[in-house]
């Protein structure tokens, strides 16, 4: 087990807070309406259950209108109370005027010195004139895109992003499979190969649990070790997705898969995946 972790994917929410109606609904898609209570930095630490997660790369999962300003306002304001070394990736509404969406991003980066970039979820194509807005900000602002994509957008991502060469990048999810079947594994497969040889993007390993519904390591081992294989140990990173992660098992069996399948690499590669190549992007010690 690692000495000291960044967990470069972490989610926390009060649910007495009106901000998640897509969590709801994801939860209750999966008919588990009750899967994801509220979750804070307490109930991290029990499921993490004695895990030397010392950072946090916090990211945002508000999907009511604009709710992620007051939620950047309140984790940070958690983290802060709280001691946790935290860093944030915010979000913005794409839909909103041009002007909005700048706006929005100025507000989250005066919220608190440890904002770090953004992602979106919902309704932003590569090509839109939205995408150009938000990553031409990042750009301009030294700070991260953390990418959304599934296999079948990966090339319309990659052409987009060779406008920006000197944007960091972090694709989400290890790119996200939309399945496990051997077309989706095919396509999964063919998109990681050319992201990590067509951009200088890194890639968190994270998610796969929403696609396989499995944490154990007979699951996830083809599909870490194919990523790793294809952007190097120096471009990935670790991230939970906790409490996400949960609809497909425990914080606990994630990790001892990771520990069966990445603690086959040596120390420094460990190093890197769990700590180094995460605290580099995200600004720790900043």
């Amino acid at each position: 087990m690692p000495d000291s972790v960044v967990d470069a994917h972490v989610h926390l929410w009060d649910l007495t807070n009106p901000w998640y109606p897509g969590l709801q609904a994801m939860a209750d898609d999966l008919g588990r309406p009750d899967l994801w209570p509220s979750f804070g930095l307490d109930e991290y630490a029990a499921a993490a259950d004695g895990f030397p997660v010392e950072r946090f790369v916090h990211v945002s999962a508000a999907t009511a209108p604009r709710a992620y300003l007051d939620e950047l306002r309140w984790v940070s304001g958690i983290a802060a109370d709280r001691g946790a070394d935290m860093r944030f990736i915010g979000t913005v509404d794409p839909t909103l005027p041009e002007s909005d969406v700048l706006a929005d991003l100025d507000t989250q980066l005066a919220t608190t010195p440890h904002f770090r970039g953004a992602r979106v979820l919902y309704d932003f194509a590569p090509d839109s004139p939205a995408a150009r807005t938000v990553l031409h900000w990042l750009d301009d602002h030294e700070l991260v895109f953390d990418l959304v994509t599934h296999p079948g957008t990966m090339d319309d991502w990659l052409r987009t992003l060779a406008g920006f060469p000197d944007l960091t990048v972090v694709l989400e999810h290890t790119g996200w499979p939309t399945g496990t079947d051997d077309t989706a594994w095919s396509q999964w497969q063919q998109a990681m190969t050319r992201c990590a040889e067509q951009s200088r993007a890194r890639c968190k390993i994270s998610g796969l649990g929403m696609t396989t519904m499995d944490l154990s390591p007979n699951t996830l081992r083809p599909w870490i070790e194919h990523a790793v294989s294809a952007f190097g140990w120096d471009r990935v990173m670790f991230g939970s997705n906790i409490p996400i992660e949960h609809m497909a098992g425990s914080y606990k069996q994630l990790r001892a898969s990771l520990d069966d399948i990445v603690g086959e690499s040596t120390s420094a590669d460990q190093d890197r995946f769990y700590r180094d190549n995460a605290a580099a992007v995200y600004g720790f010690g900043e």
